[in-house]
C-alpha cells in the first residue's frame, strides 16, 4: 500500500496538469472563437446531404468542392439531429484538440519509461501554442486531421517499440485521416517509406509479416471503397478543389513566408536543439521517433510551402505536425529538467519562470494583432475572417428573407452566403465549379485564388444576384452612370439595401432587371 503511494500520487499530479492544459487550451481557443466563410461550404454539402441526401453544393450537380469528406459527414449529422453545425464545429474543434493533449501526454511517459509531470510538456506547448489554439476553432476539419494523424503515428510508433499488436490500429487511423484530409495519404506514404527501408537496412527482410498485411489491408479496406464511391459519385480521381488550385506557378514566395511567419511566431528556431537533446535521451529502440518525424516535418513543411501556404493567418495548415513536434520537444525538455534540474535546481526554476514569462507576452502580442482587422502580406487575419463571417451572414439572410426560392446568385464568398440563403450559387472561384476548375487558366499567386469564373460565364448562368466580393458600406454604395448604362445593356440594375445586422449597414449588388425580387 505504502508503495504504491508515491505512483498514485504521480498519476494524480499528472492528471491535474492535464487538466490544468486542457483549461489552459480551452481559454486559448475561446479567445479566437470565430468561424470562417470556407466552413460554410462544408455546412452546405451537410446541410443538402441531411436534407436532401445529396452530397452536393447545388442540388442536383455533383460537385465535390469540399476536401473533408469525414468532418463534413459528421456536420450533417449534426444537422440531421437538429443542431447548429456552427456551433458544434467549434465544441467538437476544442474537443479533439484536448484529446490529442491526451495522446501525446501518453505517448511520452510510454516513451520515457515511466509518469511524472515532465509528461505534461507538450500539452503545454501545445496549449500555449497560437495556431493550435486558433485552428480549435475555426469550424473547419484542421484538428480532426490532427488528432486522427497523431493516433496514426503514435499507434505505429509504440507498435515498433514492443506493442506490435498496435499496428493494424495505426492503419485504421491512417485511413480516417486519409477520409479527413488529402494530406492523410502523404503521411501514410512517408511512414510506408520509412518502414520498408527500416526493414531493408534493419531487419534485412524485403515481404511484409503477416501483421504488417494487416496493417495494409486495415487502410486499404476503409479508403479503397471511399476513393472508389467518390470518383463515381462526382466522376473526378481527385477533388474539384485540386484542379482549381494547381496550374499557377510563383507560389514557393508566398509559401516561403508563410512558413517564416510560423516559425518565428512559434520560436521554432528552438526545435532543433531540443531535438538533439531529444536524441540523447531515446533510446535505441524509440530513436526512430526522430527520424520518421524528421520525415514527416520536412516533406509536409516543403508540401505546405510548396503550395503557397495559405490565405488565412495563424498556419493552419502546419497545425497537424505540431502534436509530433511537441512530442520531440517535450522530451528534449524534459531530458534537460532530468539531467540539470537537480544539481542546479534555482538556475533551472529562474529559468523555467523567465521563459514562461517571455513566451506568454509574445503569445498575447501575436494574439491580439491576430485578432484586428486587416491582412499582412495577402494573408487575412483572423478579426478579419470573424468580420466578415457576421457580414456574409447578415447578407445571406436576408437574401433567404428577401428573394425566391428559386433565384441564384454569383459571389466569391462562396461559403456563409450560400449557407444562410439557400439559394442556388456560382462559384466564381470555381471550388464548387466543375467548369471553372476545368477550363479556366490559372493565374496570380493567393492560394485558393488563381481561377475566377469569366464574365460570360456568369451571365450566360442569368444568374439574379451578382454579389462578387460583398460591397458593403457606411453609406448606399452607388455606380457610375456609365457602368450603370452598361451593365443595363447586360440586363442588370444596381441595387442597394440596408441589411439588419450588417456593419456598415448598407450592402450594394447588382440584380437583374427581369429576376425574381
Amino acid at each position: 500500500m505504502t508503495s504504491d503511494a508515491p505512483r498514485d500520487t504521480r498519476w494524480n499530479l499528472r492528471l491535474a496538469l492535464f487538466l490544468l492544459g486542457s483549461g489552459l487550451l480551452i481559454y486559448h481557443a475561446l479567445f479566437f472563437d470565430f468561424l470562417n466563410d470556407d466552413a460554410f461550404i462544408s455546412f452546405r454539402y451537410a446541410d443538402n446531404l441531411a436534407r436532401h441526401g445529396q452530397l452536393v453544393f447545388n442540388l442536383g450537380e455533383r460537385v465535390e468542392g469540399y476536401t473533408n469528406f469525414l468532418w463534413t459527414v459528421i456536420m450533417a449529422g449534426v444537422i440531421w439531429v437538429g443542431q447548429d453545425p456552427g456551433v458544434w464545429s467549434r465544441v467538437l474543434g476544442i474537443a479533439l484538440a484536448v484529446g490529442t493533449l491526451g495522446v501525446v501526454m501518453n505517448f511520452i511517459a510510454h516513451t520515457r519509461g515511466r509518469t511524472s509531470p515532465l509528461d505534461a510538456i507538450g500539452a503545454f506547448l501545445l496549449a500555449g501554442a497560437p495556431a493550435y489554439a486558433c485552428w480549435s476553432t475555426g469550424g473547419l476539419e484542421t484538428q480532426l486531421f490532427t488528432c486522427l494523424i497523431t493516433l496514426g503515428l503514435t499507434s505505429y510508433l509504440r507498435a515498433r517499440s514492443g506493442y506490435p499488436e498496435r499496428l493494424p490500429r495505426s492503419g485504421i487511423w491512417f485511413a480516417l485521416a486519409a477520409m479527413t484530409r488529402p494530406e492523410g495519404m502523404l503521411i501514410l506514404g512517408l511512414v510506408a517509406i520509412h518502414h520498408y527501408l527500416e526493414m531493408l537496412l534493419l531487419e534485412k527482410r524485403w515481404q511484409p509479416n503477416r501483421r504488417e498485411w494487416v496493417w495494409a489491408l486495415m487502410f486499404l479496406g476503409l479508403f479503397v471503397p471511399f476513393f472508389a464511391w467518390r470518383w463515381i459519385y462526382y466522376g473526378w480521381p481527385f477533388p474539384n478543389t485540386y484542379y482549381v488550385k494547381t496550374g499557377a506557378s510563383g507560389f514557393w514566395s508566398p509559401g516561403a513566408r508563410y512558413l517564416w511567419s510560423w516559425v518565428s511566431i512559434h520560436w521554432l528556431w528552438f526545435f532543433p536543439v531540443l531535438a538533439f537533446f531529444a536524441q540523447r535521451a531515446l533510446d535505441r529502440s524509440h530513436r526512430r521517433l526522430l527520424t520518421l518525424s524528421s520525415l514527416v516535418i520536412i516533406v509536409h513543411i516543403l508540401h505546405v510551402t510548396r503550395v503557397g501556404g495559405d490565405f488565412m493567418a495563424l498556419h493552419r495548415f502546419f497545425v497537424p505536425i505540431m502534436p509530433v513536434m511537441a512530442i520531440v520537444a517535450a522530451l528534449g525538455l524534459a531530458h534537460l529538467f532530468t539531467r540539470y534540474g537537480t544539481t542546479h535546481r534555482w538556475l533551472t526554476t529562474a529559468a523555467v519562470v523567465v521563459s514562461i514569462g517571455l513566451a506568454t507576452a509574445h503569445v498575447i502580442k501575436v494574439d491580439q494583432h491576430a485578432m484586428t482587422d486587416g491582412s499582412d502580406q495577402g494573408v487575412d487575419r483572423i478579426g478579419w475572417l470573424k468580420k466578415f463571417h457576421g457580414q456574409c451572414e447578415a447578407i445571406g439572410k436576408w437574401l433567404g428573407e428577401n428573394a425566391q426560392p428559386d433565384a441564384s446568385i454569383a459571389t466569391t464568398a462562396a461559403g456563409i452566403i450560400p449557407y444562410y440563403s439557400r439559394l442556388y450559387t456560382v462559384d466564381i472561384l470555381g471550388l464548387n465549379d466543375e467548369w471553372v476548375a476545368h477550363n479556366v487558366p490559372a493565374h496570380g499567386h493567393r492560394p485558393g485564388h488563381t481561377k475566377s469564373a469569366p464574365l460570360s460565364y456568369i451571365l450566360k448562368k442569368d444568374v439574379d444576384y451578382l454579389v462578387y466580393h460583398p460591397t458593403i458600406a457606411k453609406e448606399p454604395p452607388g455606380r457610375r452612370a456609365a457602368e450603370k448604362r452598361l451593365w443595363r445593356r447586360r440586363g442588370y440594375t444596381w441595387r442597394s439595401v440596408k441589411v439588419p445586422a450588417l456593419t456598415p449597414p448598407w450592402w450594394g449588388f447588382w440584380q437583374r432587371a427581369d429576376g425574381n425580387q
